[in-house]
């Protein structure tokens, strides 16, 4: 069972946004934490109340638990069902599938029915006294986020919904959705309802999303974090000079981080912020701490995610991941080369796929020194 103190500055302002804006979208580049960010606030939203434990006499009712949802939350004195609606949009995510829709039905052929989809559902759910609703939607760039929505966006906002009991507002915004027998009917999303998407806006292959979309969301961006990855590592928050060779894990660890925040840096300029590597993509597993083998076998897998991050970044500019690998400088263990092709002249980068453990060193030692 949660208690107040469990919650994180993430979620809780993610949280607090929801209870006035009604609709919150997550974003930052990839690996800072959206997705678990996600997961978080739909585990406190659902809060679970209940009775303190299994009664031995069978006859003698139980207090109710103490740790009672804050006042601050979205709906607190929705205590009856809370429940999360969960989706993910891709490229061929519909108006039927979020809304309401046409769909035929299975082994009948000819006959349609008209589907629930994931917004209405909670909207019927919400509708109910003591029910209150969260639809999750990850990725919501990666799909026609606008044509998923459809009519229901006119209703979005806080002051567009129907009011704490159900009822027509003067604000309240209604639209037209198919009724379970096909006729059409009016429609207005309860007050109870509340949306939370994500998105990862260096992803270069889905369209970006509509200004006047976006204007009905509160914006909740997360940034690439070293003091996440220094507590992951157990590095101390200032190091001193790395080694010429590692000695412990931890020479490794630092080496690794300090590297990170360079290549980091080297993206903002050269691509902006949304290409940037997330502390997530550091973190695939609890790292180990026992021996270098282990630490070193750790970097060869967390480097092939850097080094790829970087060239789908700089697709096409070898030069610019020329200047991420320090590939013209003594250490590297890349090296640019230039040739003539077709009258044309033509870069590319040599070096090993995955270097060996004190090459791995070198270069991140390289790359952290600026």
């Amino acid at each position: 069972m949660p208690s107040e103190s469990d919650i994180g500055p993430d979620a809780r302002a993610v949280l607090r946004a929801l209870v006035v804006s009604k609709n919150v979208i997550i974003s930052g580049p990839p690996g800072t934490g959206k997705s678990r960010l996600l997961s978080e606030v739909r585990r406190f939203f659902e809060w679970e109340l209940g009775d303190t434990g299994a009664n031995p006499y069978g006859v003698i009712p139980l207090p109710p638990a103490t740790s009672s949802i804050p006042d601050w939350f979205p709906s607190p004195d929705r205590t009856v069902s809370r429940q999360t609606f969960p989706t993910v949009f891709d490229q061929n995510t519909k108006y039927r599938d979020f809304m309401r829709g046409l769909v035929p039905k299975v082994g009948q052929a000819g006959d349609f029915e008209v589907t629930s989809g994931t917004l209405h559902r909670a909207s019927l759910h919400a509708a109910h006294d003591g029910h209150a609703a969260l639809v999750i939607i990850d990725e919501i760039n990666r799909g026609p986020a606008v044509a998923a929505f459809g009519s229901a966006i006119v209703g979005l906002e806080a002051d567009k919904r129907l009011d704490s009991n159900g009822a027509l507002t003067e604000t309240t915004q209604e639209f037209e959705i198919l009724g379970d027998g096909g006729e059409h009917e009016r429609f207005a999303i309860p007050n109870d309802v509340y949306i939370l998407a994500a998105m990862n806006e260096a992803d270069t292959s889905v369209e970006p999303l509509d200004v006047a979309f976006l204007r009905r969301f509160y914006p909740y961006r997360l940034e690439p974090s070293v003091a996440v990855l220094r507590q992951h590592f157990g590095l101390p928050e200032a190091a001193g000079p790395l080694p010429e060779l590692p000695s412990s894990p931890s020479d490794l660890y630092e080496a690794l981080v300090r590297a990170w925040e360079v290549i980091n840096d080297r993206i903002l300029m050269g691509r902006g912020e949304p290409y940037r590597l997330g502390q997530g993509a550091l973190m695939p597993s609890v790292a180990p701490g026992g021996s270098l083998a282990e630490a070193n076998e750790y970097l060869e897998h967390v480097w092939a995610k850097i080094h790829a991050h970087v060239n789908e970044v700089f697709f096409g500019n070898t030069r610019a991941v020329s200047d991420v690998l320090r590939a013209e400088e003594e250490g590297s263990p890349y090296t640019l080369t230039e040739a003539t092709f077709a009258g044309q002249s033509v870069r590319r980068i040599n070096g090993p796929v995955r270097p060996a453990p004190d090459e791995l060193y070198r270069l991140l030692t390289l790359i952290a020194s600026g």
